[in-house]
């Protein structure tokens, strides 16, 4: 009932902010991106893109802080609950990215994140594509690299997670901390925080993740506390 109600409300709704991209950046984007073999550097979640059965949505962050898709009086429309997590090193194919312009948002799901950049992976075994939602606010092709790179790379990880402690990577394939995490243990579990703190003289760290609703304090290089939203 809430994506119906949110399908009548979004279908006229002409007044979206879309990514404004030059057409040289967006050719730059495609032939600098697409085609790349990427693994992914953080624990990612996997879930329903919305009311578009064909394809997968895929984020760093918990899908209930994702702020994506909105009806025309300003309420968040939150997409399913993520499915399942994909560890740090999982290859992706980077097949496309897409700008939206007039014809695309028309032929797009509405209720989906249609006024944004999409970029669509190709993940083995599994048939739909992951699309990664990427900001209206990007402008440029070095942009749109660098918020991909929030997720996925070309450095594997791997190594560095078999090295982890057996409850720390545990905590990383559930995409949840645990006391002690060293800084690259949390990264690899919630991903790549927005801000960080840090007080040398006493060895404190705070560290805010997007949104504001992760935060996490550490001392000495080593996980102390935690808060989710």
């Amino acid at each position: 009932m809430r994506y119906a109600m949110a399908l009548t409300l979004l279908l006229g709704a002409g007044c979206f902010p879309r990514a404004s991209v030059p057409e040289p950046e967006r050719e730059r984007a495609a032939r600098e991106l697409e085609g790349q073999r990427l693994v992914t550097k953080v624990a990612v979640f996997v879930g329903p893109f919305f009311e578009d059965r064909a394809k997968l949505l895929v984020s760093d962050q918990p899908f209930q802080e994702l702020d994506l898709v909105e009806t025309v009086s300003g309420d968040v429309i939150a997409p399913p609950r993520a499915e399942r997590v994909l560890p740090p090193g999982t290859p992706l194919l980077l097949r496309r990215v897409e700008f939206p312009d007039a014809w695309l948002i028309a032929n797009r799901v509405v209720t989906t994140p249609r006024y944004k950049p999409w970029v669509y992976f190709t993940l083995e075994g599994e048939q739909r594509p992951l699309v990664l939602v990427l900001p209206t606010t990007v402008t440029s092709a070095a942009e749109v690299r660098l918020e991909i790179e929030r997720v996925a790379g070309t450095s594997d990880p791997s190594a560095a997670l078999r090295a982890l402690p057996d409850a720390e990577r545990a905590a990383i394939g559930r995409k949840e901390l645990v006391e002690g995490m060293s800084p690259e243990a949390i990264e690899m579990a919630w991903g790549f925080p927005a801000k960080k703190k840090i007080d040398r003289p006493t060895g404190v760290e705070e560290w805010t993740w997007p949104g504001g609703r992760r935060r996490a304090s550490l001392r000495d290089g080593k996980l102390e506390r935690w808060r989710a939203r």
